[in-house]
């Protein structure tokens, strides 16, 4: 394992079609700096890098700059995922954290704002940063997310992707060609460290109870990574935000106590079977990309 997944907050500043977040309006929760830095002394020995995020939009937390500031303390690289609309706020404050490894930005959540303007507004702001970062953080990695592929029939989004590339193109002062991606291959380098990047949408796992359950398949989780939700929960996927397959509690064990749980011995064992021990798993499908 080399990465942990630690929900700052699940509040978020959009309220996309294909994001659960809007569902979850009424137990919005802030993680604060006490149970934060436990969290990151329970990862100590366990994982060298951490996502601030599995819900909600991080740059939205006050006592981000502090967070980073902790994990830099403890030698964490980290690496955050944001839909850009506050980008311009913190550009100075993440430019100097240099634990940030990665930032990715969600460009096609802006697409849903209501007013085409903001959307565009947002986009130059997240390109312009992304200039800036190439060219005084060269260290650090962006991905561009155009999470919409296989909706191209839907000419909203097709006007916005086409939107996306021309503002690149005029910001970030290259060309795209018109067909850069192929099945194979995803990312399509910007210049130095920055990447355009397009995958099809997917449905969340605890909003697909309706698919078919399959018994067989496997997944990174527990593999690559864990969760831990701004509650405190520890859970096995970072698509886990309702706590499913909760193993262990931050005040409660912490994180070396819940991988050795009873239940995240079983789902490991199980995937190493090819068998998806959880029916959440069964579900997933997500799950899917992994064969």
């Amino acid at each position: 394992m080399n990465r942990a997944y630690i929900e700052i907050s699940n509040a978020c500043n959009l309220s996309c079609t294909f994001c659960p977040s809007p569902s979850i309006k009424g137990f919005r929760q802030w993680m604060s700096q006490e149970r934060f830095e436990r969290t990151l002394d329970s990862l100590q020995g366990v994982v060298d890098q951490v996502y601030l995020h599995v819900l909600g939009e991080p740059l939205l937390h006050p006592e981000l700059e502090a967070f980073i500031e902790a994990c830099a303390e403890r030698d964490l690289r980290v690496n955050l995922t944001t839909n850009g609309l506050l980008i311009a706020k913190h550009a100075q404050t993440l430019l100097n954290a240099q634990a940030l490894r990665q930032i990715n930005f969600s460009l096609h959540a802006l697409e849903e704002l209501p007013q085409t303007e903001d959307a565009l507004i947002a986009l130059d702001n997240s390109l312009t940063f992304t200039q800036l970062a190439k060219e005084t953080r060269p260290d650090l990695y962006i991905n561009l997310r155009l999470w919409n592929e296989g909706e191209s029939q839907s000419e909203s989004l097709a006007d916005w992707n086409r939107q996306v590339r021309q503002h690149m193109e005029k910001i970030l002062q290259i060309e795209i060609p018109d067909r850069p991606f192929t099945p194979r291959k995803k990312n399509y380098g910007l210049g130095g460290r920055a990447f355009l990047h397009s995958d099809t949408r997917f449905e969340w796992p605890a909003d697909s109870q309706q698919a078919e359950a399959r018994p067989h398949g496997t997944c990174k989780a527990l593999e690559t990574h864990c969760a831990i939700l701004a509650d405190g929960r520890i859970v096995a996927c970072c698509l886990d935000y309702k706590g499913n397959l909760e193993i262990g509690h931050i005040d409660k064990g912490g994180v070396q106590a819940a991988l050795n749980s009873v239940r995240a011995r079983a789902i490991r064992e199980g995937f190493a079977r090819n068998e998806l021990v959880e029916s959440f798993c069964q579900r997933c499908q997500f799950c899917k990309r992994f064969g």
